[in-house]
């Protein structure tokens, strides 16, 4: 029988992170009362915010450091980065941290406080990390292995005290956490960043204009799939930037550039690479047949990554590029209608649907082609257009199938599955294709700034502000939509302050005057709201709020229904 005591017992499965302040006796005899108000301090104005960020609690503390529990080890992993990047970045703060996490049954008295072995491997694996570093048990390890995408160290099995089996201990190294924008290439980041500026067209034809940013998109997209590359791009996989003047080099990032002059069936690309001290690494001339295009992108990435001493596995050179057509005709139509799809105007985007047809048409097994049809059918979903959103659904998900069995290793095939999941309202299976894709390219600031959208959709608007601020750390021209898809994650947190601060900076709003009027809106600014409206009805004078609201996946009815009341006291049409 049961006695009352072991009633009152609550058990449960929990990551629990413990922490502990570097040198703590030798700082308190040094300076006792300064050092009990650094703690006070780093406690009250850094790590309470921080675990609260990811639903962690507090359940013991010492002097010197406390233990914590979160439901979700990712969220502990998170935190404890997060943490020790704080630290780090901040050249006044004096304390360091020790921090180890462990998942593991614990035993929850009625008081809150916490017990069991899954408490002391955690309190264990605390003490063998390094100062500021971050240990983890396997347990911890297998479940965010491969969500977290940061380097683990294997350091061997230990055995500690008081506990029984020998246990299995993972170093975090921090090396492998996005860049800041100031120190993209850090002294002593194992991650070079090369910035490559939109090539130069120089073949006198304004209308050839498409195929020096195909040219430079796919330069880009080759490096994305090196290992280890961190790529800064002055272009973007869906806008352009919002001047064609060259961004000034703040960041102390390799810098790629180069022009292309095509001339009929010919074109010659001149390129060059500069060390963040301005010094020329590598130049290069080519002179090629249009048919040998994919061949030039290919030797850019090779080069690139030889001059920087990258190591890339040969598997991965070979996967660097998206599989080529047989045809070229098929690259050309791609490169016109992506350029076209782009435009606010549907006779363009019409244009464009033409393209890609003509580019499937050419080459059946060219996965672009699909993903751009693909590509289309979304915008119209997003930006409120589509009369039959299931029949657009349907249409863009065959095209995708059909390019992810064409090419299974392109990123942009696995994105666009998940970004059709997303409006199909699976958004389970949308956040597995969408990290399916980020495996293949981890620093592909597109795909990162469109998960952040899907992520507010999915009513997690902490993490898709924090997915969207990577992007733009990981290319600071960022196009409009990048921003917009920020201010839409304030938004739903109802900080409609942050969310205009982003939103003000957008340079053409287009569909994104549907935010930019709500947000006016909620700011007390009817005004503003009304003519933000105005702006949205030239462009989309079909749009209504019913069929917005229909259209718009979201996962939880209360970010809908703050969307929808916005746009109402905005004076859009229902």
């Amino acid at each position: 029988m049961t006695n009352s005591a072991d009633q009152k017992v609550e058990r449960r499965l929990a990551a629990i992170l413990a922490a502990d302040v570097v040198g703590y006796s030798s700082l308190m005899g040094r300076d006792d009362e300064g050092t009990l108000a650094r703690i006070k301090s780093l406690r009250h104005d850094l790590i309470e915010p921080k675990l609260a960020e990811h639903r962690g609690r507090v359940f013991k503390t010492t002097g010197d450091g406390l233990l914590a529990e979160f439901s979700s080890p990712v969220e502990a992993v998170r935190c404890a980065v997060e943490l020790q990047g704080s630290l780090t970045a901040d050249p006044s703060q004096m304390l360091q941290l020790r921090i180890g996490i462990n998942l593991g049954d614990v035993m929850i008295e009625p008081d809150g406080d916490i017990y069991g072995d899954g408490v002391n491997v955690a309190a264990r694996l605390e003490q063998l990390a390094d100062p500021g570093g971050i240990c983890v048990s396997a347990k911890v390890y297998e479940e965010v292995r491969d969500k977290l995408r940061y380097t683990y160290d294997d350091r061997g099995e230990h055995q500690v005290k008081n506990i029984a089996r020998p246990l299995r201990v993972y170093s975090l190294s921090l090396h492998g956490k996005p860049p800041r924008m100031n120190d993209t290439f850090s002294k002593g980041s194992h991650r070079p960043a090369v910035t490559v500026l939109p090539f130069v067209n120089m073949s006198g034809d304004p209308t050839q204009q498409y195929f020096a940013d195909g040219l430079t998109e796919d330069v880009v997209t080759a490096l994305l799939r090196v290992s280890g590359t961190v790529v800064v791009s002055g272009a973007s996989r869906i806008g352009r930037p919002q001047s064609e003047h060259r961004t000034p080099r703040a960041n102390p990032t390799f810098l790629l550039e180069g022009s292309v002059r095509r001339s009929g069936n010919r074109a010659r690309a001149t390129t060059q690479l500069t060390s963040p001290s301005g010094e020329v690494l590598w130049s290069d001339k080519y002179d090629f047949e249009l048919n040998d295009v994919f061949a030039v992108q290919d030797e850019l990435a090779r080069s690139i990554t030889a001059a920087l001493k990258i190591k890339v596995e040969e598997h991965e050179h070979h996967h660097a590029l998206t599989k080529p057509p047989t045809n070229l005709d098929a690259y050309d139509y791609c490169l016109r209608g992506r350029h076209l799809g782009r435009s606010f105007h549907r006779s363009d985007r019409q244009r464009a649907q033409n393209m890609f047809l003509s580019a499937i048409e050419a080459d059946p097994e060219y996965a672009r082609g699909y993903i751009e049809l693909a590509w289309l059918d979304i915008r119209r979903l997003k930006w409120g257009e589509a009369s039959d959103p299931d029949a657009a659904l349907a249409r863009a998900l065959d095209a995708a199938t059909t390019a992810t069995t064409l090419d299974p290793n392109d990123a942009d095939c696995h994105w666009m599955l998940g970004l059709i999941h997303l409006w199909k309202r699976d958004h389970a299976k949308s956040i597995v294709c969408y990290e399916r894709a980020r495996t293949i390219s981890p620093n592909h600031p597109d795909l990162l700034a469109d998960m952040c959208d899907m992520l507010g959709y999915a009513g997690r608007p902490e993490e898709a502000i924090e997915v969207g601020k990577m992007a733009v750390r990981l290319n600071p021209n960022p196009p409009d939509w990048y921003l917009w898809d920020i201010g839409a994650g304030y938004y739903l947190l109802g900080d409609y302050n942050e969310a205009m601060h982003y939103l003000q900076r957008i340079a053409q709003p287009g569909p994104a005057y549907r935010l930019i009027a709500a947000t006016y809106a909620r700011l007390g600014r009817p005004d503003d709201a009304m003519q933000a409206g105005a702006e949205l009805l030239k462009i989309n004078p079909e749009f209504s709020i019913s069929r917005y609201a229909a259209q718009a996946p979201y996962a939880n009815r209360e970010d809908l229904d703050r969307y929808v009341t916005g746009l109402r006291m905005a004076g859009l049409p229902e």
